[in-house]
């Protein structure tokens, strides 16, 4: 298998955030006047496109009001960390000449933060935040960069993740220290399953 091109999801991919955007989530739940859920039912229920979850707790929430109570309650909360091991493994793979993208439902203004802030922004060729739909946003990210989805990868932390880079054709890559647990990546059938970013280093061999 030869890899030229890698996509990275961010939250539960790159960073670890679990606990902030838990945080965030719940004033907004607070804000909207709802009893907060606990952290294990949240990591349970969240899923992509967010506003299916949003809406399963909210059923008449609009993305723009989501998006904007969302955007300021991340700003509320305590700022998250990089993985060990992340920007090492980043900059290997940028000393070997892979091309590599990051796509986030994160709000882009706080992802491109976070970015600077880890040291990692300059590493790749572009940062895109506040995303939706991935599988269109994959699509866009291959077109413009006229990448071949046969060696393309798609790296992220949920389900949705691996649905998204089947649809879109690319090579998937479930990752498991994020947001869901290996029993439930598993069930959307990835390209490959690893548990640490530097066991990419054994999928590009």
């Amino acid at each position: 298998m030869i890899i030229k091109n890698i996509i990275f999801d961010w939250s539960g991919a790159l960073s670890d955030d679990f606990t902030p955007v838990y945080k965030a989530s719940m004033l907004v739940f607070k804000k909207l006047g709802k009893e907060p859920i606990t952290a294990e039912e949240y990591r349970r229920e969240f899923t992509l496109p967010y506003m299916v979850f949003w809406n399963r707790y909210f059923p008449k929430l609009t993305k723009e009001e989501a998006d904007r109570l969302y955007g300021e309650a991340i700003y509320q909360v305590e700022e998250p960390t990089i993985y060990d091991g992340v920007k090492e493994e980043l900059e290997r793979l940028k000393s070997l000449g892979i091309n590599m993208i990051v796509i986030s439902s994160h709000p882009h203004k706080k992802l491109m933060k976070e970015a600077f802030h880890y040291g990692v922004q300059s590493l790749f060729q572009e940062i895109n935040g506040s995303i939706h739909d991935k599988t269109e946003t994959i699509l866009d990210i291959l077109q413009r960069n006229n990448f071949n989805p046969q060696q393309t990868m798609y790296v992220g932390d949920m389900t949705h993740d691996i649905d998204a880079g089947k649809k879109a054709g690319v090579v998937t890559v479930a990752l498991g220290w994020g947001y869901q647990p290996k029993d439930k990546l598993m069930e959307s059938n990835p390209d490959h399953y690893i548990q640490d970013i530097s066991d990419l280093d054994k999928l590009l061999k």
